[in-house]
């Protein structure tokens, strides 16, 4: 105990040395009637400190870092396969598919595939097993180009003068019509004639008979029963959109496409739409003997990649490709190639 804090320091001082360290300060009232003109004393707990431990100078993880390094080394030193990692062999079966470089599946999302459909396109490249990895980035782009061209699936054209369009309303199908037909009668010099058709609704696309008046072809509103038809001569038939999300309105349109010649059904989509409406259009058609797809608004869509959830995710074949109303205007068929060149701008 002390009078001050000046006395409580010195004392410390003196009894345990500079080191010592004060661990508390309480103040002491006086006893008995002497509080009244007594000071208060105060008490000063201190100690001494431990001495500090010796700094341990070997690091717990130094030995698992060592191994990393000898690992690493290791594996630099390895021939380069997928993932620098060697195919493993196992007796009586084929060779391991190597693991694929992180960087491939970069390339895949920055397509624009989906998850879900990303894994479909890394089985084949495991199935492909090339004995050596791509070194560079334009290396993987060709491994990941020569992957998705497998999955191309190429029409079994057989012939048939006979096209139907359909597809949900906006899509652009009379549009498509009339550039084929265009393409037709004017660089083909081909003999052509329309049939534009009513379905569960009044087929109103009253410019399709104008072109078709500005062309010479001759255009039906109505299909005659017993009408023969030429077969030299294309026939283009136009139905009215249909509601996909409508089970009874498709299967309407379905009964009407059965009555028709026999010929090929082109489903026509919008490319703009995001991938998860694109996807359920199509399968909404599914049931309908569907040749092939024709997408249109290309050139309000620059991810032209993300087509590619088309062909993995539907059993159709990406037919032809339209951009812009103009007619004929740009019109083509559509190919893996023509994908790839605008995906990562080889024009």
């Amino acid at each position: 105990m002390a009078d001050s804090s000046v006395d409580a320091i010195a004392q410390i001082r003196a009894q345990l040395g500079p080191d010592a360290v004060v661990l508390s300060v309480k103040q002491l009232p006086a006893a008995g009637i002497g509080r009244l003109w007594q000071r208060p004393r105060i008490e000063v707990v201190a100690c001494i400190p431990d001495a500090p431990q010796a700094q341990v100078e070997d690091d717990p993880l130094s030995e698992i870092k060592r191994q990393l390094a000898e690992l690493r080394q290791q594996l630099d030193q390895r021939p380069a396969t997928w993932g620098n990692r060697q195919p493993e062999v196992v007796p009586g079966t084929h060779a391991f598919a190597p693991a694929i470089p992180p960087t491939v599946v970069q390339i895949l999302e920055k397509i624009g595939i989906l998850p879900l459909y990303i894994q479909q396109v890394l089985e084949l490249l495991r199935q492909a097993n090339p004995s050596q990895a791509p070194q560079t980035l334009p290396q993987e782009i060709e491994a990941v180009c020569s992957a998705l061209k497998r999955i191309w699936r190429v029409r079994n054209d057989s012939g048939t003068n006979v096209h139907v369009f359909i597809g949900p309303p906006g899509t652009g199908k009379t549009t498509c019509l009339c550039k084929w037909l265009a393409k037709s009668v004017l660089l083909e010099n081909r003999r052509a004639r329309v049939w534009r058709l009513d379905g569960a609704g009044t087929n109103a696309a009253e410019s399709l008979s104008v072109y078709c008046e500005i062309l010479g072809v001759p255009v039906d509103r109505f299909r005659s029963e017993d009408e023969h038809l030429d077969p030299s001569e294309l026939l283009f038939v136009d139905l009215p959109g249909v509601n996909w999300k409508d089970a009874e309105s498709v299967e309407t349109l379905k009964r009407q496409i059965g009555e028709l010649p026999a010929g090929h059904v082109h489903l026509v989509l919008n490319a703009a739409y995001e991938i998860p409406v694109l996807i359920a259009q199509a399968r909404a058609f599914s049931s309908y003997p569907i040749f092939d797809v024709v997408l249109t608004h290309l050139d309000e869509e620059g991810r032209w990649g993300k087509l590619w959830n088309l062909v993995l995710g539907t059993n159709y074949s990406l037919g032809w490709m339209s951009s812009g109303q103009n007619i004929p205007g740009d019109f083509y068929a559509a190919s893996a190639q023509m994908l790839f060149d605008r995906q990562f701008h080889r024009k």
